[in-house]
Order: C-alpha cells, then sequence, then structure tokens
C-alpha cells in the first residue's frame, strides 16, 4: 500500500489588487523551494469575503529539507483571463523569495524574511558573535553552538538578532542570544579564589578558614567556586579526593620557562587546582618563613593566571587574598586581560595590612612587570613610609592589589576605616568574616568527647571537665554538677537515707568551681602578647585555671614561651600546649568558660566568633573585628541579645587586667545568670557565612 510522505502546508495568499492579474479569473501559484525544488503549480481558490484575495496550500515534502526549522520558498503568479490568455506577475522580474518558518506542532508556515534580507542577516550575526568572543563575552563552547545555529539559520536565533541588530552594547545582545537558549547560559556567577590557604588542605592562620567558608557558603547559593593554591609538599593530602594531574603548563619566570603540573581535586566539596613548579618553589616543608617568600608567591600568582588563560577558564570574579596572591591583580591588568582574560572583575581581600609583600621594584621584572612602571606612587610605591629612600624594598604588593583591582574588601568595617587607602577609597568595603557551623557545630563536633547546645549545654562542663583531665590539671565540681550527681544518688536510695541525701546538697554553699579561661592565637605582638601575658596572670591570681593552645614565628619567643609552659607545667593552675592541634583547638573551645582575645589590632579573628558558637566567653580589645562582633554584657546601648562578651580598650595593662577582673566577678558571682543566661545567648547568635556571602554576592555584582 502507499504511504503519504509527510509533507508542510504552506499557506499562501496573493492580493490581486493593483497587481497585473487584477482582472484574472483564474489564478494559479507556481511554488518551488530551496532554489525551485519541487515545483508545483497551485491553483488558487477566491476568497468569498474579499473577492481580491487569492488563497491556496502549497505542500512542501519534509524530506526534501535541507534545514528542519525553515524553508526558502520562491513564487511567482499565473492569471488566466477568459479570451485573453495567459497573464504573469513575477514581482517585476525579481520573483517572490520567502523564508518560511515550519511550526512542527502545528504544521503551520509562516512567512518571515525575503532570501536575500536573511543571508546578510545571517552573515551579520556570525561577524558579531565573533566579537562577542572577542570580548569574552562568550564561552568558546557557546560561540561554537551559537555560531552553528546561525550558519544552520536557526530562525529563533534569527528573530532575537534581528531585534538587537542595531544594539551597541554587546553585554545586552549577548545576554539576548544566550536567553535564547537556555542551556547555554550561565547558572550563575563564575568565582576563582586564588589564595595561599585553605581549610583543610593548607592552614596556618583564618585565612584558610575564610576561603573555604565563604567558597562553600557561595557554591551551596548556585555560584561556580573553584580555588587554585600552591600544592606545597606539607599539604593535607588526606582531605583531597580525586586527586589528579591534569597537565603540564610552562610559566614565565625570571627569564626562563618553568615547567608547572597543574593538580585537580576536590575538598570541601569545592573544585581544588593545585600548581607545582618543578624550581621546587613549594617543597619546602613550610607554608610561610623561607628567605624567598616572595619570589615563591610571585611565581604563584603568574602561574595561576597562567592556568587559568590556558584553561580557557573566564571566570566572573577572581577573588585574591592577601599579599601572597596581590601580585594577580596588576598581572592581569598589565599583560594577562590582552592575552584573554578579559571577562574576569577582580576582588581582593585584605585580611591583615601588617603583611604587605615589601620588595625592591627589580623583583617585579620576574614576574614580567615594568618596574619603572611600577614604582611609581599611583602604582605599587609607597613613598610614604618612614625613612623611604628610593631604590630600596618600598614596593607593596598589596598596594599594588589594591589600585589595580576592581573592588578591595577587608574582614570587616571596623577593620576596613582603620586600613583605607584614601585615594582608593571608592573601592573599600568591610565584609565580616563568618565561621562555617558545619566544621564548628558543638552539636556534631567528633572532636568532643560531649556534645551540647544553646537549648541544652548542659554537657559543656563535661568537656570541661574532660578537657581538665587531658591536662593533667585537676577539676573542682561547681555545686550544680554536685546536686545533680546527689539527686541521681538519692533516687537509688530509700526513704529516711534519700532525704538525709537529698537535705545535704540542698544546705551546701553554693560554688561555681574554678573558672576556665583559654587562649587560642599565634604568639605574636599583634596579637596583643604583653597582654595576654598580664591577663593570664591575673586570672590565676584570682583563682582560675589557664590554658594556652598557640605557637610564635619568633625563635625567641618560642623558647620564652616554652620556658613558662616548663614552670607552669609543674602546678595546677595552667598548661601552656606551644604547637598547632586542631582535635585539641575544638576541645578548648568547648570545655572553656572565657577566651582572652587582647590583640592590638585584628583585621576580623575568627578565634571569637568560634568561642560564641561553643559557648565560651570572650574577653577582646576593641579593635577591627572584635569591635564589630563583641558587644560588653554592661553596654546599655545595645538590646540584651547581642551582649555577648567583656570588651576593654588600649594597650595598657591596666584595660585588660579591669576587664579580665570583670568577667571572673561575673562568673564566680553570678553563676548562674552565666550559665543559664549568658552562654545560651551567645551560642544562639548567628555568626555563620550566610549574611558574609550575601554582602560579597553584591559585592561581585556590582563590579560587573
Amino acid at each position: 500500500m502507499a504511504v503519504d510522505q509527510p509533507a508542510y502546508k504552506v499557506q499562501i495568499a496573493y492580493c490581486s489588487t493593483g497587481r497585473p492579474l487584477e482582472s484574472c479569473d483564474l489564478i494559479y501559484a507556481h511554488a518551488g523551494h530551496s532554489g525551485w525544488l519541487d515545483k508545483q503549480d497551485v491553483q488558487l481558490t477566491r476568497s468569498e469575503a474579499d473577492p481580491t484575495r487569492w488563497e491556496g496550500v502549497y505542500f512542501l515534502p519534509a524530506s526534501q529539507l535541507a534545514n528542519p526549522s525553515h524553508a526558502e520558498v520562491q513564487l511567482v503568479f499565473k492569471g488566466v483571463r477568459h479570451g485573453w490568455g495567459e497573464a504573469w506577475d513575477n514581482n517585476s522580474g525579481k520573483n517572490w523569495n520567502l523564508v518560511v518558518e515550519l511550526a512542527h506542532k502545528e504544521g503551520l508556515v509562516l512567512p518571515a524574511l525575503k532570501g536575500g534580507a536573511l543571508r546578510t542577516l545571517v552573515s551579520s550575526l556570525l561577524v558579531r558573535l565573533d566579537a562577542l568572543l572577542s570580548a569574552s563575552l562568550l564561552t568558546a563552547e557557546q560561540f561554537a553552538v551559537l555560531r552553528n545555529k546561525a550558519w544552520a539559520q536557526d530562525f529563533g536565533l534569527i528573530r532575537a538578532y534581528d531585534s538587537v541588530r542595531s544594539v551597541a552594547d554587546d553585554h545586552a545582545v549577548a545576554s539576548l542570544l544566550l536567553s535564547r537558549f537556555n542551556f547555554l547560559r550561565r547558572p550563575g556567577l563564575h568565582v576563582v579564589h586564588i589564595a595561599s590557604e585553605m581549610v583543610p588542605v593548607a592552614k596556618v592562620g583564618g585565612l584558610g578558614d575564610v576561603v573555604t567558608g565563604l567558597a562553600k557558603a557561595h557554591q551551596q547559593s548556585g555560584i561556580l567556586c573553584e580555588v587554585v593554591l600552591p600544592k606545597y609538599d606539607i599539604c593535607n593530602y588526606a582531605a583531597l579526593t580525586d586527586l589528579r594531574v591534569l597537565r603540564v603548563i610552562n610559566v614565565e619566570y625570571g627569564g626562563a620557562s618553568v615547567p608547572t603540573r597543574v593538580w585537580s581535586g576536590v575538598s570541601e566539596g569545592l573544585p581544588v587546582y593545585l600548581l607545582e613548579p618543578e624550581n621546587g618553589f613549594f617543597w619546602r616543608k613550610q607554608f610561610y618563613g623561607a628567605n624567598d617568600d616572595l619570589e615563591r608567591f610571585m611565581f604563584f600568582s603568574r602561574a595561576a593566571l597562567e592556568w587559568l588563560a590556558v584553561s580557557g577558564k573566564q571566570p566572573d570574579i577572581i577573588h585574591l587574598h592577601d599579599w601572597q596572591s596581590a601580585a594577580v591583580a596588576p598581572l592581569l591588568a598589565e599583560e594577562y586581560r590582552a592575552r584573554g582574560l578579559s571577562r574576569p572583575r577582580c576582588v581582593f581581600t585584605i585580611h591583615n595590612i601588617a603583611f604587605q609583600g615589601w620588595l625592591s621594584p627589580d623583583f617585579l621584572a620576574n614576574v614580567g612587570l615594568d618596574p619603572q612602571r611600577m614604582a611609581q606612587p599611583w602604582h605599587m610605591l609607597d613613598d610614604s613610609r618612614p625613612g623611604f629612600t628610593p631604590g630600596q624594598h618600598d614596593c607593596s604588593l598589596l598596594r599594588g592589589a589594591v589600585v589595580f583591582s576592581d573592588r578591595t574588601t577587608t574582614v570587616s568595617p571596623t577593620y576596613a576605616r582603620e586600613a583605607i587607602l584614601s585615594q582608593h577609597r571608592h573601592k573599600f568595603s568591610g565584609v565580616l568574616n563568618g565561621i562555617d557551623h558545619e566544621s564548628w557545630c558543638p552539636e556534631h563536633d567528633a572532636f568532643l568527647p560531649a556534645r551540647f547546645s544553646a537549648a541544652a549545654p548542659a554537657a559543656k562542663e563535661v568537656c570541661k571537665r574532660l578537657l581538665l583531665e587531658e591536662l593533667a590539671l585537676p577539676y573542682a565540681a561547681p555545686s550544680w554538677v554536685l546536686a545533680e550527681a546527689a539527686a541521681v544518688q538519692a533516687a537509688a536510695l530509700n526513704g529516711s537515707a534519700a532525704a538525709a541525701a537529698a537535705a545535704g546538697a540542698a544546705e551546701a554553699p553554693a560554688q561555681p568551681g574554678r573558672p576556665l579561661l583559654a587562649v587560642v592565637s599565634r604568639l605574636t605582638v599583634q596579637k596583643g602578647l604583653p597582654l595576654i601575658l598580664h591577663g593570664i596572670k591575673t586570672a590565676i591570681a584570682r583563682g582560675a585555671q589557664v590554658v594556652v593552645l598557640g605557637t610564635a614565628s619568633e625563635p625567641e619567643v618560642q623558647r620564652q614561651w616554652e620556658d613558662m609552659a616548663r614552670e607552669y607545667g609543674r602546678g595546677g593552675d595552667a598548661r601552656l600546649v606551644l604547637r598547632y592541634d586542631e582535635g585539641l583547638a575544638h576541645r578548648i573551645y568547648a570545655g572553656a568558660d572565657m577566651i582572652l582575645i587582647p590583640s592590638f589590632f585584628e583585621p576580623c579573628g575568627l578565634t571569637q566568633l568560634i568561642s560564641l558558637r561553643y559557648g565560651t566567653v570572650p574577653i577582646v580589645n576593641h579593635t577591627g573585628g572584635l569591635a564589630d562582633t563583641i558587644r560588653d554584657v554592661a553596654d546599655q546601648g545595645v538590646p540584651d541579645r547581642d551582649r555577648n562578651g567583656f570588651v576593654f580598650s588600649g594597650r595598657g595593662e591596666a584595660a585588660v587586667e579591669a576587664a579580665v577582673h570583670r568577667a571572673m566577678d561575673a562568673f564566680l558571682k553570678g553563676n548562674e545568670w552565666w550559665r543559664s543566661d549568658l552562654v545560651p545567648r551567645a551560642m544562639q547568635q548567628d555568626w555563620s557565612w550566610s549574611r558574609s556571602a550575601q554582602s560579597y554576592l553584591d559585592l561581585y555584582r556590582g563590579c560587573l
């Protein structure tokens, strides 16, 4: 049996008014497609409603079409008038050459553009796509798909382009074209963090916590976040999965080409790229502290950009952190934008302005920056430095990043005001750090011997008792713990014995136990080293116990603390643990009653935020991020719910001594208030990354 082949119905309408066939009795459409293929003579029918309108249908064989979305239809019209013979209307010799879009669902075909106009429009679109690619407004993949669709004369794309062809704004044109194809659109922002630390792969201080915490928070909101790190030989490789070598790139440095392996892996759910140069820059058994740190991290900055350039990545934002990646900003502006990285905007975060990456201008030539051009006050030269002499190490990588970045942030609003460079005031924002509530959660912390929460904080005392046992310090149980133990004992007794036990517990004087003060800190001058020492002595004199966890970067300071550790190690008042120990840090936050943070300056600080999460009350100096996050318990200018610590101002010993005494008085004389009000209040405050992440997201969008 014969089966009709599928065909499209092209509805033809001819208006004879004023045309050569106006007086004809019959009219035919002589139709073909794609250059007069499948020619047919279609007899048209005069409309009853309008005698000048003639209609008919041309059946266009689907199997003959080169393009499934549209076809070019050629038409001329023939008329017959009785007694006069034939007449033709061929559009003054040009014929009708129409492009029709094929509507597959209805089988409907509508006239659209003349063929010559269509070809011109397609060519214009192809040229515009080249321009959008060159401007990095399209990725290579997006360009390839759109080019193929233009080549195939996709009618949806052509119509979209026709509506914006005269628009000069390339961003608007790219946005509209991509909107026609959802699978080509970026689902969100793409952010690449270039940093020297990332928890838990490589951690020295709070910088690594910020990089991971911010990236994770943004990832949860749909942003594509990637992290680029040096591949240190002492990385925590157990924290990386799917680790493999992607490729080897050549990085120009110091007049030589340095082969550099690019590794990829996953940590904390984030894509991580680690750069390992064959010159051994990061095979030093240490993160920082080498004599050539400046060279190491300048190389890393160039290598990170080289990797982005050769990989074809076009992130929306490159986010830099501290001086170690600061050279990326001038390198991006001076070289790598011209090499194809024209899409990314640059955001620079200052975590600690005390470390600026000072260097001689000559060093800049190693990474391809012009020393003479960069050694100017409006670029990287700081001629306001005390004792400035031309030729000295007075170029600052940090200053260069501020100058060449699109936005600069500090990690707290107060620190932004303290650190701001006046001529770049418009770039500065202060965004408070947050903490990762998954990593710092007393309800689920795997490092803790007991778990607790703001609603059920009693197990915090268990953590305190077991921490003191771990450190070989005596534990003095508070009255409420003894009372609970007596109640349990009484429940196991009968009659008069139970009554006697209960009466004895009730008559016992209330004892809060010995307060436990903690210090978890780098032992440096910035962290208020003299005030730490005085605060420890003040606390012990009041009968408190003290635990210190930290290390000193200066050998002489480390030796002094080691001597103190041996001295205190013989008694029951204090223990000084002079190493980095992640698990012990968690147990100290959970077991301590209060924590001393007397920093001379503090960009933001995570210690006070973590301690609040664990119900450990901070004693802080009113500076930087400490001033933004801790409100004194006696501050009548803020609501009760915001009062969460003990605050002092200045660098004098008397100030920290007074604050420690106030904290001791509150613990010893108002222990019920401390346990039932202050601790739960502190734990309920939200210092997660959610609020800070939104601030950064707004800042990112403001760059674009």
